[in-house]
């Protein structure tokens, strides 16, 4: 057993990617609404530290928001779902869309049964 979780940048591909894993009957995602740590400092008044300092006027006050969604699948599903949300985002390797990464689950309980 494996937990998925995708950042993604590409927020309005969400409803489009739930609705893919559901129908290949992939998964049961949940999604977190997140924020960068750029854009909270961003909108804080804490001094960052000085290599973040420059971001704060290029980033500007222009708000990103992003979308987690975590998902706890079966090894053999891992990949079908990528695929999936790779499809849906043109390409989860593309700047300014988002990331992915794979984590091993050692026990997992109340997961919906297949």
């Amino acid at each position: 057993m494996k937990l998925l979780i995708v950042i993604l940048s590409k927020t309005e591909c969400v409803p489009g990617i739930i609705s893919d894993l559901e129908r290949q009957n992939i998964g049961d995602p949940t999604v977190i609404d997140s924020e960068g740590a750029l854009n909270v400092l961003s909108e804080s008044n804490v001094e960052p530290l000085p290599m973040f300092g420059g971001l704060r006027f290029v980033i500007g006050r222009s708000k990103r928001e992003s979308k987690t969604l975590l998902c706890a699948l079966p090894d053999e599903d891992v990949d079908k779902a990528m695929e999936i949300i790779d499809r849906r985002v043109g390409g989860i390797d593309k700047p300014d869309t988002g990331v992915a990464f794979v984590l091993p689950i050692e026990k997992a309980y109340g997961l919906r049964k297949k």
